[in-house]
């Protein structure tokens, strides 16, 4: 049985994985990394981990350390970070015993958006596939998550640790456990609304997932991970899930109505901007973009995405949340 280690274990992703994990493989010794020590009770006494570790993203030697000690380190805190991803890199690659340490990292399909910046479809535009190998390797550190999972794809081609990456669409749903998250895609996207005062779109469309729908396959990833010999290169171990293609301007709707609804906003409608006027940083780049994902790879292990839409769930979603 393998010992596994979950960084980032209070956010969306990681609570519900914690749970999930150790009732299907209550015998598994678990370790969970995290931050906010206000957690460990519903770690300790209501998911039944083995063992807590406080720490940092940026406190690169414990993880380091960590990762060290256990066979499996499953990565749910940052797909930006490749300083952390280095660190649970470095840290497999110093166990000791015969079998090779495992990362599964999760991250994130804005590496595939198209770079416009009037967000319309162009048919020019290419396609990512997970099943073509070749567009795999074609992933370097100019993109939004690349510079992780580069370094992880070299560190799984070099053969001294098994590396498995699920690439997800933007996130929706509400995180479970001790600590509210709201995760990062409605992190970016009612951030930014705030941070400009109105909720802008620019775009036609992009991908979204449920997080139920992520944390299903990632645990057929790691029941593979934990039983089946891995063969083939890194690439091909690179997995792309999404679920339903949504128009900006119909997420922004449902966003503006429901930020208006509690107060946030004196309008209940979105603007169309360009893409200058529609906030700093990355989520301009994705609300001008469009995301083109195509995981034939993911379908073919059996992924479908089940859950209702985003535009179904961002008022029951936001409902408890206080901006």
């Amino acid at each position: 049985m393998p010992s596994v280690l979950i960084v980032g274990a209070t956010g969306m992703l990681g609570a519900s994985l914690s749970r999930r994990l150790k009732q299907q493989h209550p015998d598994w010794p678990l370790t969970v990394y995290f931050r906010n020590p206000q957690a460990d009770d519903w770690f300790l006494n209501v998911v039944g981990v083995d063992r807590v570790e406080h720490g940092t993203f940026e406190d690169t030697a414990r993880v380091r350390a960590l990762a060290a000690e256990h066979d499996m380190v499953i990565n749910t805190g940052s797909s930006f970070d490749p300083s952390l991803s280095q660190a649970i890199v470095d840290g497999l690659k110093q166990r000791k015993g015969g079998s090779k340490g495992t990362l599964i990292h999760v991250s994130g399909g804005g590496n595939f958006i198209d770079h416009r910046t009037d967000g319309k479809y162009s048919p020019a535009s290419k396609v990512w596939n997970d099943a073509n190998e070749d567009d795999i390797k074609k992933i370097d550190a100019s993109m939004l998550n690349g510079a992780a999972d580069r370094l992880i794809l070299d560190a799984g081609n070099e053969g001294s640790i098994n590396t498995f990456i699920v690439c997800q669409a933007v996130t929706y749903g509400v995180a479970e456990g001790p600590l509210p998250s709201l995760g990062i895609g409605y992190k970016i996207l009612t951030g930014n609304a705030q941070s400009v005062g109105f909720v802008p779109y620019v775009g036609d469309g992009s991908a979204l997932i449920h997080v139920d729908d992520s944390l299903k396959f990632i645990l057929k990833i790691v029941d593979i991970a934990a039983t089946q010999e891995v063969t083939g290169s890194a690439e091909s171990r690179y997995y792309m899930i999404y679920g339903e293609r949504v128009s900006w301007k119909d997420v922004a709707t449902a966003l503006a109505k429901t930020l208006h609804k509690k107060g946030v906003f004196p309008s209940p409608e979105p603007r169309s901007v360009p893409i200058e006027q529609a906030g700093q940083g990355e989520p301009p780049k994705l609300l001008g973009s469009n995301m083109l994902m195509q995981g034939d790879r993911a379908a073919a292990l059996g992924f479908k995405a089940t859950a209702r839409s985003i535009l179904e769930h961002i008022p029951e979603d936001l409902e408890a949340h206080t901006f």
